[in-house]
This record gives C-alpha cells, sequence and structure tokens, in this order.
C-alpha cells in the first residue's frame, strides 16, 4: 500500500528493509521512505516489544540498523542506493522475531528493575551468563559489523554578541530586531533553511536581515558553565560539533506537542504536526490513508493545509475528547464520542516549551539539580505559559514507551508514598531512553500530578542534564581542541 501522493519528484532509489527490496526517492529519508511504502512499525519498546514508528515524539520509534551500524535515526538518515536497513532487538531474524512473545508476558513481571534479578547471586559464571540474557531481552542493539577509522570531524568556536535557537519567525524577528540595532548575531537552527514549518503549513514567510549570520542543520543540545557556553551537534554525523559563545542567548525553539494521556497513543501511525506536515509538503507522503486530526485550537488550519496538500482528513475535534486509540500492532481507529475508523492521527496540541537549555543554564546542585531562574531569553511562543496536560483516566497509558513504563507501575510507587519525580525516574527507567525525558517526563509529571490532585507546576521534573539530543563520540572528541576544560 503506497501513501504516496500525486506531484512527487526524485530520482527512484533502491534499498531494502529486513531483506525486503523497496523503492525509494531521491531526498526521501529511511523513516519517510518506509511510510511512503506503507510500513510504519521501525521498532520494538525495550521490554514488552511493543511496534513503534516515526512520530515526531519518540526517538526509539526510528532507530534501526543500516549498513550494519546499529542505532540509526532513520528520520535523519537519507536513503541511498543499495542501502540496507534492518529491524533491531530481533531473534533470531527480523523478518522472524521470537522476541516479540514478550508482549504476551503479564507486565508486572518486566517493570522496571527488571535486570537487576535477586534471583541469582552476583558474582561467578552464572550471574555473567544470566546478566547477558536479561540485558538481551532488555534490548540492546548489536555492535555494528566494523570498527570505524580516521580522525573525529574537527569541533569549531563561534562567539556573537546574541545568539537566536530557532529560525521561525519569532526567531527571525528576534534576530533581526538585535542587528537592527548594530549588535553581531548567529542564528542557529536544526532546519536547513528558516521558517521550514512555516513554510510547510502554507504560512507567510519572515524575510530574515542579511546581515544575521546563520548556522543551519544544527540542534544545540547543552548549556554549560551558568549558560555562558552553548554545544551544538549538526544534523549530518560527519560533520564536526559546535561551541557557541555570547553575551546574550534567546530561546525562539517554540513547543514541542505532547501526546495526550490515552491508552494507544504510543502506536505506529500516532504522529505529531511537524512529521505530518514535513512528509505531505516537502515529500508528498500522506501520514495515512484516513487521518484524524486533534488539537487544542490549531487542529482546523491543520486539516485544512494536509486536505490542500491532497491528505484524506476524516475527523478534526478536540484532543480532550479523545478516550484512546485503538489498534494492536498500528492506529486502526480512534474513540472520540463515537469509534472513528483511521489508520494515521496527527496531533496539533497540546504544545509544551522544551525546558532544556534554560534549566541547565541555571541549575545547580549534584545528584539532583534544582532549576533556578535562567538567564536565557524567551521569544515567541516559548515565551508563553505552558498549558496544564490532562490528566489520564486509565492506568493502563504508558508514560515512556521505549521502557515500556505504565501509569499502573507509577501508581504501585505512589501507593508506598514514592511521589518524587526524580526517584520515580531512577526506579522505573523513565524517560531513560534517547528521548532523554523528552516528552515523557512531562507525561510523568502530568499523570503523578493527576493521581495526587495537585497543580503541575508545584513537582518540580526530573533533571534534565545535557546532552538532550545525541551526538556521536566522534562529533565530541572534535571538541577538545576548542572547549577548555575547567581547572
Amino acid at each position: 500500500m503506497s501513501l504516496r501522493l500525486p506531484g512527487a519528484s526524485g530520482a527512484p532509489l533502491n534499498f531494502s528493509w529486513n531483506g525486503r527490496r523497496l523503492q525509494a526517492l531521491a531526498g526521501d529519508s529511511v523513516a519517510q521512505a518506509l511510510l511512503a511504502n506503507g510500513i510504519r512499525g521501525l521498532a520494538w519498546t525495550r521490554k514488552a516489544h511493543r511496534p513503534m514508528g516515526l512520530s515526531g515524539l519518540y526517538t526509539t520509534g526510528v532507530l534501526a540498523r543500516v549498513d550494519g551500524v546499529p542505532n540509526v535515526r532513520l528520520d535523519q538518515c537519507l536513503v541511498r542506493e543499495g542501502m540496507q536497513v534492518s529491524r533491531q532487538n530481533s531473534w533470531p531474524s527480523p523478518r522472524f522475531d521470537l522476541l516479540r512473545l514478550a508482549r504476551l508476558v503479564p507486565s508486572g513481571w518486566i517493570k522496571g528493575g527488571f535486570e537487576q534479578s535477586n534471583l541469582v547471586p552476583s558474582g561467578g559464571r552464572l550471574f555473567q551468563h544470566w546478566e547477558a540474557l536479561l540485558a538481551f531481552l532488555a534490548g540492546v542493539a548489536e555492535p555494528a559489523d566494523q570498527g570505524f577509522a580516521g580522525p573525529p570531524p574537527p569541533g569549531q568556536r563561534l562567539q556573537a554578541e546574541v545568539l537566536v535557537i530557532g529560525a521561525g519567525p519569532a526567531g527571525c524577528a528576534a534576530a533581526n530586531r538585535a542587528v537592527q540595532e548594530g549588535r553581531e548575531v548567529l542564528l542557529v537552527s536544526r532546519g536547513e533553511s528558516p521558517a521550514r514549518y512555516a513554510r510547510q503549513a502554507g504560512a507567510a514567510l519572515p524575510t530574515l536581515d542579511p546581515r544575521v549570520r546563520c548556522l543551519f542543520g544544527v540542534e544545540v543540545f547543552g548549556a554549560y558553565r551558568e549558560g555562558r557556553l552553548l554545544l551544538g551537534a549538526p544534523i549530518d554525523s560527519a560533520r564536526g560539533a559546535v561551541a557557541l559563545e555570547a553575551g546574550e542567548v534567546v530561546l525562539a525553539t517554540g513547543r514541542r506537542v505532547v501526546p495526550t494521556l490515552v491508552a494507544g497513543a504510543w502506536l505506529p501511525g500516532v504522529m505529531d504536526a511537524r512529521t505530518a506536515l514535513a512528509l505531505a509538503s516537502d515529500r508528498r507522503i500522506a501520514p495515512g490513508k484516513s487521518v484524524v486530526v486533534l488539537g487544542d485550537g490549531q487542529q482546523q488550519a491543520l486539516a485544512n493545509r494536509l486536505r490542500q496538500l491532497g491528505v484524506q482528513v476524516v475527523a478534526v475535534a478536540q484532543v480532550s475528547e479523545l478516550q484512546r486509540v485503538v489498534g494492536h500492532n498500528r492506529v486502526r481507529a480512534v474513540q472520540l464520542e463515537r469509534l472513528q475508523p483511521c489508520d494515521a492521527l496527527v496531533l496539533a496540541g497540546p504544545g509544551l516549551f522544551d525546558d532544556s537549555l534554560s534549566f541547565q543554564a541555571s541549575a545547580s546542585g549534584r545528584l539532583q539539580l534544582v532549576g533556578a531562574r535562567s538567564s536565557l531569553r524567551r521569544a515567541g511562543s516559548a515565551a508563553e505559559p505552558d498549558p496544564a496536560l490532562a490528566p489520564a483516566q486509565d492506568a493502563a497509558v504508558l508514560l515512556c514507551p521505549c521502557f515500556d513504563v505504565s501509569g499502573r507501575e507509577v501508581d504501585e510507587l505512589l501507593e508506598q508514598g514514592i511521589d518524587d519525580l526524580e526517584v520515580i525516574k531512577r526506579l522505573t527507567s523513565c524517560g531513560m531512553g534517547p528521548c532523554q525525558g523528552q516528552p515523557c517526563w512531562d507525561s510523568l509529571r502530568a499523570y503523578v500530578a493527576g493521581r495526587l490532585g495537585v497543580p503541575v507546576l508545584q513537582l518540580a521534573r526530573p533533571t534534565l542534564r545535557p546532552p538532550r539530543r545525541a551526538l556521536t563520540v566522534a562529533q565530541a572528541a572534535g571538541l577538545c581542541d576548542v572547549v577548555e576544560p575547567l581547572q
């Protein structure tokens, strides 16, 4: 079943998925090409082996093995002729995976900490074999087929009076104002062009002053030394990381969608608005054959834009009306006031500000950091107050799909009097996967607040340590000549 829309362009390329030959178009990411071929499930959750896919919400859903290299982000890896891609954490093979039987194991048997068993005493050969078996069952990607040679990509150090992070309309406006005041401005964005999301949404594009220095394709992943030093990693792992210094830092990163706390929200076919628009606008790929759009105010505008792009939208509603997402291996329907059959659900809200950089620039402490007022200034929607997430009605909701952490598991800890989010995080492993707690810790925070009957803001987020996004070891090593160690 092809989800490619009319008007797609690009030279045809051949690649394989789990040994099956498929076709893509030049410019497709691997995740986009797989979806265009009707393949939604790309990865397994860590313990229960539930399927995950391209969503824009959870990094684990797009991690796979590419040409013998594990843990490659398929949403950031472009298809190459002859590329061989396969699902990870499968045994004996991705096409015949017996580990899927883990979905039949009672959830209470594999809750957080099951890898550290008390059945076998530590030390000795038996313990080593037992530990290796549990690690395998918990989901560990096999090492790369071959080692990597060559020096790490060299890092670079950039300085400016004003550093603006985010190149949407708010970021461009902030950069323009600063440069018109005669200040030196550096604009950094993970996109390859300014206002990418606005363009995909069909909105008017801002004009960027030519005096603004731009750095595209780089994501700022950490704030260090009380916010005086920020580090960024290019999306292209062959490029070196970047050290950034500025007298003033402006966060214009917008808001990211957080999945609503209902059962099935992790299923392949659920995705955020940015992912859906990038698919339909840039790659001419529909999120599904029949799409439901939900949000907290922007859903109708998003649905209209998707329809303009040729996507079949079958229902539009407030996200508060969603009761559950129905499906086993992928989305089959959503339960609103009535059951609405569909194969894709696009979320246009609620959206929260990613507080990682602000927290890192102001936090103090050792074991558990405590945030304070940050010197990093916010602009645009990033400066608006966060909406309160609706509390979960069903304990079966997965707060952290990558690690299979359910509301029921958190309820057991709350019954024991454990309500500190940092402690709950460590006991359950919630948010401790490659997503780095985004959006799982916001889901955990909203869930616990609902169960305790307290305002969300009363609960401190778990420690948001850097890096907030992935960088390679080689990129980190390349910074050794441009970042002086603390004495």
